[in-house]
């Protein structure tokens, strides 16, 4: 399915345009995201295998690529120009309350989020690269 949105995202699907919220660019980041993540769980050794744990450069690229992607989507929501509209709610058994909510509760909740996977990202480039460049010792 990644792939599909990877598709209408660069126009090879042609869809209306009437119907994105967002440039291209943010629905190519999703449909990527998705894209890597199938490859990364079709192509990857079984869970319960010593392989699982080792990082190669499949592994990193693949990673990084997720993760960036989705920091990418996140950074645009919170930080991005332009109007954003965002409706939220809370959910308890048997009450349900939703509505819009203001831009600017959506950018920072966003913008939080945003702020740990940029960390999370950092995260993944300094262990991958430890891990790939100090096996060789």
């Amino acid at each position: 399915m990644g792939l599909v949105i990877l598709f209408v995202a660069l126009g090879i699907i042609p869809t209306d345009e009437s119907k994105f919220h967002a440039p291209h660019w943010v629905v190519g980041a999703a449909g990527l995201m998705f894209f890597l993540a199938g490859i990364a769980i079709l192509t990857g050794p079984p869970p319960d295998t010593p392989e699982a744990s080792r990082t190669t450069w499949r592994t990193f690229l693949l990673g990084l690529g997720i993760v960036g992607a989705l920091a990418a989507i996140f950074n645009w929501v919170a930080f991005g120009p332009g109007p954003r509209s965002f409706s939220g709610g809370i959910s308890i058994p048997f009450v349900s309350v939703s509505g819009p909510q203001s831009e600017w509760s959506g950018r920072v909740a966003f913008g939080v989020a945003a702020v740990l996977i940029d960390a999370f990202a950092v995260w993944v480039i300094l262990r991958g690269l430890r891990d790939l460049l100090g096996r060789g010792r």
